[in-house]
């Protein structure tokens, strides 16, 4: 096998450094033509008639998606990673450098509405049944609706947009930004997202995004998102849905019918007053279990799903009980995100409103390009993308973005296929199931931490299935009285 060549671009004495931005290694995820295209033109970005920039829109794009993905780095010395060395082998060797207000001013320019039209242009659904057959279920596609919230910096145009939050010792620290996120659970992609401020709830986020959910999906819902009108909503979408049920909910329902796989068919009926209510009735199925190890909860709980697949013979219910785990996914994104790619960092950089947006989208925007990587890694190597480690993934990408940017474009190929290399060569061990040990690591002003005497509780074995811990109830038997229990 012969190595690879590699070229040096070829630059003029008048080419400007600006221009030569370009991350080959990202092209086949955000071609330079969808980019500038989703940016189009600006009002507020007028280059006036000889006057030289030191940078163009869409270096300014490739700017915000780094500052995702060096997100250690200032906005100065992610400018500098990106123009130095471009700077080096330019004939006249010019100072491409840019000030922190001089790049902060460039970003108000650019605004935050071209990168949101390359997210929903670019940012789609990567799996496929022959090849990624655990992102489905059957037809379905699996995906997931959850929400997080981002600190902002403590400034007042970012209080006055987000707010913040607030307990008995009085307002948050930080103004607190709102994203709810729509998520291919197989791939981990990001394909639809939602800002909004903090006292705005997660459910309106989720409504926004159904928009985005085609047929044949399963969606993928934890509790606080459930509602009969949601529900609703998505089957006009001709999706379907599996949720969690808070406390209470739909337990009275006066039409339900047993089913053979220990589910029950129940009427829910219109909802009125409420923000998104239910219009027509319509049949959903209740699945009602209880754990039987305290490794995965709390033993003698009664916990109930609701769907609408309400063909047992399609979805059994124990497919269906095993089948929502995997809503933690979204989980494992938003963990992603804010501890491996933002390494912890407590606070996004913008200190104004359309900046936070702005930076956003960038953050989604560089972590589908990490997990688009990924996927294809997977494909050629055979595994499940749960093989595949994003932290890896993420490291390999980052070296190599540095270096990408002083080639030649044909030279892209290349480099995708070797990063692909990297990414696959050392793999993640199958899962196994996950340990749900509740206690409060952190100390806080009156509470004590919990369990901290007590010894961690043993893992699960490879071979263990969460279907060996459950036992799906009746709720539909008679109940026997406390002290026939005796």
């Amino acid at each position: 096998m012969v190595s690879p060549m590699y070229k040096l671009r070829e630059m003029d004495v008048d080419d400007k450094v600006c221009e030569q931005v370009d991350m080959a290694l990202l092209s086949q995820v955000y071609p330079r033509e969808v980019i500038e295209r989703c940016i189009g033109e600006s009002s507020s970005w007028k280059e006036k008639v000889r006057r030289v920039r030191q940078s163009t829109k869409l270096s300014l794009v490739w700017f915000v998606i780094a500052m995702a993905l060096w997100s250690r780095l200032s906005q100065c010395l992610v400018w500098e990673k990106l123009v130095t060395k471009i700077a080096d082998i330019h004939p006249l060797e010019p100072d491409a450098q840019l000030s922190d207000s001089a790049l902060s001013g460039r970003r108000a320019a650019l605004g935050y509405t071209g990168l949101q039209e390359l997210m929903q242009a670019r940012c789609v659904v990567i799996a496929n049944p022959d090849q990624m057959p655990s992102a489905f279920l059957g037809r379905y596609r699996l995906m997931a609706i959850d929400g997080t919230v981002f600190n902002t910096a403590d400034t007042k145009a970012n209080s006055q947009a987000f707010g913040r939050s607030s307990n008995q010792y009085g307002p948050g620290a930080y103004p607190q930004v709102r994203c709810v996120l729509l998520v291919e659970c197989g791939t981990h992609a990001v394909v639809g997202l939602q800002t909004s401020r903090y006292d705005v709830s997660e459910v309106h986020g989720a409504h926004q995004l159904l928009n985005q959910i085609g047929p044949d999906t399963l969606l993928l819902v934890d509790a606080g998102i459930t509602g009969g009108g949601f529900f609703e909503h998505v089957r006009d979408r001709c999706g379907h849905v599996l949720a969690a049920l808070e406390a209470g909910a739909w337990e009275n329902l006066s039409k339900q019918r047993r089913l053979a796989d220990g589910s029950v068919l129940a009427w829910v009926t219109p909802s009125r007053g409420v923000k998104y209510p239910m219009k027509k009735g319509m049949w959903v199925r209740l699945i009602s279990y209880r754990l039987t190890d305290e490794r995965l909860g709390e033993v003698g709980t009664v916990y109930r799903l609701a769907t609408t697949l309400l063909n047992p013979c399609v979805a059994p219910a124990q497919v269906l009980l095993e089948l929502y785990h995997e809503r933690w996914e979204v989980e494992l994104v938003i963990d992603e995100i804010k501890t491996h790619q933002r390494v912890q960092r407590r606070v996004l950089r913008s200190k104004t409103p359309d900046g936070v947006i702005q930076e956003i989208y960038g953050i989604f925007l560089g972590h589908y390009a990490v997990r688009a990587m990924m996927a294809q890694a997977a494909i050629e190597a055979d595994v499940d993308p749960d093989r595949v480690s994003f932290t890896r993934a993420l490291f390999q990408l980052v070296e190599m973005m540095a270096f990408s940017l002083t080639l030649e474009e044909e030279a892209a190929t290349q480099l995708v296929q070797r990063l692909s290399h990297h990414i696959r060569r050392e793999l993640l061990p199958p899962r196994v199931l996950r340990v749900n040990r509740r206690e409060i690591k952190q100390i806080y002003n009156k509470y004590k931490p919990k369990k901290r005497d007590v010894p961690p509780p043993e893992p699960f074995e490879p071979e263990d299935r969460f279907l060996d811990f459950v036992e799906i109830l009746d709720p539909l038997a008679p109940k026997i009285p406390q002290e026939g229990l005796k």
